[in-house]
């Protein structure tokens, strides 16, 4: 599956769309070069609305655009209303807020492969790096969004246009502006029901941000539930047993150990013991990975809109994420039942390292919630500003090394997050931290820069090793890594076509959400890898496993993977909902939310199957994923473990 962006050139020529096809009554307008202006910029809008649905519509594209065209033919009417004094700032500004919005929603939709909410623009200061990685995905086609302001602004400077005002036949013109208010603006909110990948995909891109507004600032896409429905379902939560945490195998392994999580900033599984032009790639991790270790090579990341503060999210509770909010940023006064509060309960000391602001993804105030007691963040760290800083932080061999001398001093056993950050997108480090030698092709790009990246992380994970084991620390510790996410995306600049040649096969949704999960366990003399498929949600029962802690209060979705037979998990933001991977097979929702219109493939030969073997792992990621919402909306977590209690007296 080639990229989509490449579809727009093989297109019928459909930009040859002449004046006339849209030619309405502007008689009353007696100036021809606002008749012309008003016009051509109705139809310079409709083509550039056309390339995006090129970019970014798999199906239906037609019926989008056309289902778009009342809501474009409103706004510029609205032109006709304004006074001719005003008529070529407010005309100018109104085109130049649509380019810049279709601009954004472009490029946005290139690097994450949806298209941006109002609240992902509202937060995009947590990650800044993003506005350094577009100048990776820029592509001068993009730039047909805003290039015509350019002769616009220059056209009403130099001319004075004349106008009158608009006149119309009908006696009362404000019931007519009042009616088609209501359906351009407010029909969405009334009549469409969906979330908002299925508004874009069947309503076009004014109504998805219409209907985006509307449910982020009101929470349309809660489920609203009366006080009897809402108990019945928290006593049907409370009735679930957990998978986990029951049988023997590895129980109790690491009992008192201390537990090191090392969440690796965009390690996919793709670059694990794999060379490139005669290079290891990833020369420690191999190396952990061949000796008391156990290796899962098939573990998914399961992040939302807040990426790395959801991998730590889904790890911590072991439930799923929202698929339009960050969970860090939106859900911290919750109550929720984490990993670090059972470890504290058993004598843990919990921390959390990381190398950027304490304020970055709102962890100063999710932390306490999921019970976390002491964040070591940039502040806490030495540093030289000018030449310690790389992209989003501390660099990474500075991080990993100035995190052991804190470790020295904690209370044991203790838990900790270690997160790293060198890797982050885009991916650029200084040149006298390379090793890597690039290919010609591959010189800057984000799959050169990604693979230079993860090896300096990894001889930065090398060095924290080594430390760790000179500190004796490392004996006495189980050290757990896994990625947070992919870090190439095939939406991303060339990564699908590069990726597809690199891995000489296509570069499906299920080879970049592949992120290693790696087990050490010193002197276990435990070495081997474990196929089972497995996702972020399954970190909290394996580990608490592992530790020998018995918890099966709230409510969980994830399994301990050392002792469940069949792996199985639910995908969601930057693939549909109900998308979901097991042990077998792969399938990838329709984005028009049409369960026929979607794929389906074999996970081991990659071949084509009947989605209709799929339908009952569908309807179980669907049915996971709301009841996961419906937690996160409700705050029930505490609610479920008051009638579990009730129960058990």
């Amino acid at each position: 599956m080639r990229k989509k962006r490449d579809l727009w050139y093989n297109k019928v020529n459909i930009f040859k769309v002449g004046e006339n096809m849209f030619k309405f009554n502007l008689s009353n307008i007696k100036s021809i070069n606002i008749k012309k202006i008003i016009l051509y910029m109705f139809i310079l809008t409709l083509l550039k609305i056309i390339i995006l649905y090129l970019f970014t519509i798999e199906k239906n594209i037609f019926t989008t655009f056309i289902s778009t065209i009342p809501i474009i033919a409103f706004i510029y009417g609205l032109l006709l209303f304004i006074k001719p004094k005003n008529i070529k700032l407010i005309g100018f500004i109104t085109h130049a807020i649509i380019g810049i919005l279709l601009f954004i929603d472009l490029i946005y939709y290139m690097y994450y492969g949806f298209l941006p909410s109002v609240t992902a623009l509202l937060f995009v200061g947590n990650v800044p790096t993003v506005w350094k990685s577009i100048f990776f995905i820029l592509k001068p086609i993009y730039f047909l969004m805003i290039i015509d302001l350019i002769p616009l602004w220059i056209y009403f400077k130099r001319h004075k246009l004349k106008h009158t005002n608009f006149k119309t036949k009908f006696k009362n013109p404000k019931i007519i502006l009042i009616t088609l208010i209501f359906f351009n603006i407010l029909a969405p909110i009334i009549f469409i029901n969906g979330n908002t990948n299925y508004v874009y995909n069947n309503y076009g891109i004014f109504n998805y941000h219409i209907y985006d507004i509307y449910t982020q600032f009101t929470n349309k896409e809660k489920e609203v539930l009366a006080d009897e429905d809402l108990d019945s379902k928290i006593k049907k939560m409370s009735d679930n047993k957990q998978k986990s945490n029951k049988i023997d195998k590895y129980n109790g392994i690491a009992k008192d150990k201390n537990i090191i999580v090392v969440q690796f900033e965009s390690l996919q599984n793709f670059i694990i013991n794999r060379e490139y032009n005669g290079q290891v790639l990833t020369p420690n991790l191999n190396k952990m990975i061949s000796k008391d270790s156990i290796y899962f090579n098939n573990f998914y990341q399961q992040v939302g809109p807040g990426n790395t503060s959801d991998a730590e999210f889904v790890m911590s509770t072991s439930l799923y994420p929202t698929n339009h909010l960050s969970v860090f940023n939106h859900y911290s006064d919750n109550y929720h039942h984490s990993l670090q509060k059972i470890l504290k309960d058993k004598g843990y000391s919990t921390y959390s390292f990381h190398g950027n602001d304490k304020s970055f993804w709102n962890r100063d105030k999710m932390y306490p919630s999921l019970g976390i007691d002491n964040f070591i963040s940039l502040e806490n760290f030495n540093y030289d500003e000018k030449e310690d800083l790389i992209n989003l932080g501390l660099n990474d061999m500075d991080f990993f090394s100035q995190t052991v001398d804190f470790m020295k001093d904690i209370k044991k056993p203790f838990y900790s997050s270690v997160i790293s950050i060198t890797s982050h997108h885009p991916y650029d480090i200084p040149k006298e931290l390379i090793e890597i030698e690039l290919k010609e092709e591959h010189e800057k790009t984000i799959f050169g820069n990604y693979i230079q990246s993860i090896n300096y992380t990894d001889r930065a994970f090398g060095k924290f090793i080594e430390k760790l084991k000179k500190e004796g620390i490392y004996e006495d510790s189980m050290i757990i890594l896994y990625g947070d996410h992919s870090g190439l995306y095939p939406t991303r600049e060339d990564n699908e076509d590069i990726m597809s040649d690199f891995l000489d096969a296509e570069y499906e949704f299920d080879e970049y959400m592949n992120i290693p999960l790696i087990i050490n366990l010193p002197d276990s003399k435990i070495k081997w890898t474990n196929d089972i498929v497995g996702g972020e949600v399954d970190l909290m029962p394996t580990i608490l496993n592992l530790a020998g802690i018995e918890d099966n209060k709230g409510k969980r979705f994830g399994q301990d993977l050392f002792n469940s037979k069949e792996g199985f998990i639910a995908n969601q933001y930057y693939v549909p909902v109900g998308s979901f991977i097991d042990d077998e097979k792969v399938f990838e929702m329709s984005k028009d939310e049409i369960f026929e219109n979607s794929r389906a493939w074999d996970r081991i030969t990659k071949e084509a199957i009947d989605i209709e073997k799929c339908r009952e792992g569908y309807e179980r990621a669907l049915n996971e994923f709301k009841k996961g919402q419906l937690i996160l909306e409700n705050d029930l977590i505490d609610d479920i473990i008051k009638e579990q209690e009730k129960k058990n007296d």
